[in-house]
């Protein structure tokens, strides 16, 4: 009978002393952890304030889903997991500002509540050009013990996923390109790309002003002597697709969409099949084509065409920032033309194919 009454008088020791510290152990529990990237600002923040490409960086593997917008307040990613130190939840973007930081809010299983994921951006080094990322995870236990006793342990079991996604973080803006697409005159939109009669001729030059515009204007020539002697007009203006831009050469395509001289097309009618014949006299190197609708990425320019390239690269870190698959050859049109191309005048409009499968 002793024994038994030492023993619950031990037990309800135990239990006192489980009270007392868990009382007094934390109720809020706050973990930190910091990276850096070179990347433009817009680009970092914008990269954290959706979901698009949250698998590639996730502090943990497992099946998500997206809603709400792709970038911005209110986009969410539900996740479920078959390990049981993962199971589900969800995060959603519930505050940004732009430069300074993005809150978010988390809801899993784990103890506590008002769990938040904030990240802080700041920009560092002597010219300001690297970002600083701080994450921040704070969780609030309330007056459950069982959530204090947990907190002692939160820099490990919150602390280390977390280190391994900034990791994660920082190695997936290293591949976007280092460009800062909140420069370009117009943000980029996707838009639905009609099926088209092409005319085109590859060609290349030295990667100077001159001997481009050169090449473009002689393969100009040859495009409008096929569509003389083939009765065609240009459907639109004359592009200028690029396959290659080198250090010392750029390689493209001149092309121009055409039609029967005197028809029009209504936008959702079938394409007219045309008979084509092209001469390879002289050296003729003129191709047609008859492409198929898709989509893609575009934007507007106005100004000298030597821009175009550095214009195409932002294009590409925000398609790269929102997990959209491109196609392998941009172009621009050029509605005035080839030579007032070449100067300040210039009016563009850049086009970027996505990738087929991925065309909507």
């Amino acid at each position: 009978m002793i024994r038994l009454i030492e023993f619950l008088i031990a037990i309800a020791l135990v239990v006192v002393i489980f009270l007392v510290v868990g009382a007094l152990l934390p109720s809020k529990r706050h973990v930190r952890n910091t990276t850096e990237t070179s990347r433009p600002m817009p680009v970092v923040v914008d990269f954290v304030s959706g979901f698009k490409r949250f698998k590639d960086w996730a502090p943990f593997k497992a099946n998500f889903v997206t809603s709400g917008p792709d970038i911005g307040v209110g986009a969410q990613v539900d996740y479920n997991s078959t390990d049981p130190m993962v199971g589900s939840g969800t995060w959603k973007v519930k505050e940004i500002i732009p430069g300074e930081r993005v809150v978010m809010s988390v809801d899993n299983k784990d103890l506590g509540h008002d769990k938040t994921v904030v990240f802080k951006f700041k920009r560092v080094g002597n010219q300001k050009l690297t970002v600083e990322i701080t994450e921040e995870y704070s969780v609030d236990y309330g007056w459950n013990l069982f959530g204090h006793y947990a907190g002692l342990y939160v820099t490990r079991s919150i602390g280390d996923p977390m280190k391994r996604g900034l990791q994660n973080l920082s190695t997936q803006l290293a591949s976007i390109p280092k460009f800062d697409y909140t420069e370009l005159p117009v943000a980029p939109k996707i838009v639905k790309i009609p099926a088209e009669n092409l005319l085109y001729a590859s060609t290349k030059a030295k990667r100077a002003n001159e001997d481009i515009q050169l090449a473009m204007t002689n393969e100009e020539k040859w495009l409008h002597q096929v569509m003389d002697k083939n009765d065609l007009e240009p459907a639109g203006p004359l592009r200028i697709v690029s396959t290659e831009l080198g250090q010392n050469d750029y390689s493209f395509d001149v092309a121009i969409p055409v039609k029967k001289k005197g028809t029009t097309q209504a936008p959702d009618a079938p394409l007219p099949a045309l008979d084509v014949k092209i001469d390879p006299t002289g050296g003729n190197p003129v191709k047609f084509v008859q492409t198929a609708p898709g989509s893609a990425i575009m934007t507007t320019y106005q100004g000298h065409m030597a821009q175009l390239a550095g214009n195409r690269e932002k294009m590409k870190a925000w398609a790269a920032v929102r997990a959209i698959p491109l196609g392998e050859r941009p172009y621009e049109t050029y509605n005035k033309g080839i030579a007032d191309s070449f100067t300040s005048d210039g009016d563009f409009v850049t086009y970027w194919p996505l990738k087929a499968a991925d065309a909507k």
